[in-house]
């Protein structure tokens, strides 16, 4: 379970923001840091409760050097179908902007049917939201700064979703804050919120939240702000500058590995 949006508080300056929910109270990332493309490894296995039985794909939330950033959220666990963090991957090593990661989103999810889940993607011009639904996508253009979180708003909701508890409320409340957003600090007071108590966007009750990101494209570079555990509670907020393009080097690599919160990193590369 997962709480995203997106916001662009001025011009050449949008971020994308996601609180990760799993269900154990901790967890370490794994991140894939490449000259081009950067994202935190997506898993499968994200309600189970044993760190050995996890199951990696994809990305769950990532930016490429393009300035393209792109994250998910789950809607509903099935078998037999691919991981949706896949397709975060593909949208990011495939698009160089929302436009091309659609299609590229497309055309895989006409291959093969998919989890489903929903994608944001933002970079300098546009954004939407994408919808998956096994082999079936919806689109949604969006003008102005949108949540998302574990249901479909164009598809429908499905009485099988894998949370049919939280998942409005959260969206709703997230949408309410965002609504008024003006700036950075006022996602990362969204992102540390509980409009509905334990189960808020900062999530205490059903699953837990054990990451929150914020990636900010601005100038022509992006940056990560990271937080391992419940965004509310005490401990830093990781602010960390991507690698990417021309930005690439073993020493900002190096600074970036020494930098990320996991208790058991794997950069892999």
């Amino acid at each position: 379970m997962c709480t995203t949006g997106f916001l662009r508080p001025g011009p050449d300056d949008y971020l994308l923001f996601k609180n990760k929910d799993f269900g154990r109270a901790s967890f370490d990332d794994r991140i894939v840091l490449e000259e081009k493309v950067f994202g935190v490894e997506g898993i499968v296995t994200w309600a189970g409760d044993d760190p050995d039985a996890d199951v990696f794909s994809g990305f769950s939330v990532g930016a490429n050097s393009s300035g393209l950033l792109v994250c998910d959220s789950n809607v509903r666990t099935l078998p037999d179908h691919a991981n949706y963090d896949d397709l975060v991957e593909i949208a990011l090593r495939e698009g160089s902007d929302v436009a091309s990661a659609v299609d590229a989103v497309q055309r895989a999810v006409a291959a093969r049917p998919y989890l489903w889940g929903n994608l944001l993607m933002i970079d300098g011009e546009s954004q939407v939201a994408v919808e998956v639904r096994s082999r079936r996508t919806a689109v949604l253009p969006l003008s102005r700064a949108t949540a998302r979180a574990n249901h479909h708003t164009e598809l429908g909701i499905h009485p099988r979703n894998d949370d049919t508890v939280t998942t409005e409320d959260r969206m709703a409340s997230a949408q309410k804050r965002l609504d008024r957003a003006a700036s950075i600090d006022d996602v990362l007071v969204l992102l540390s919120s509980h409009d509905q108590g334990d189960t808020g966007v900062c999530n205490h009750a059903l699953y837990t939240t054990v990451y929150s990101y914020v990636l900010h494209h601005t100038a022509g570079r992006t940056t990560l702000l990271v937080k391992r555990g419940r965004p509310c509670e005490a401990g830093p907020r990781i602010s960390l500058a991507l690698p990417l393009g021309r930005d690439w080097s073993r020493a900002a690599v190096d600074d970036f590995k020494a930098g990320y919160p996991s208790g058991r990193l794997r950069v892999v590369r």
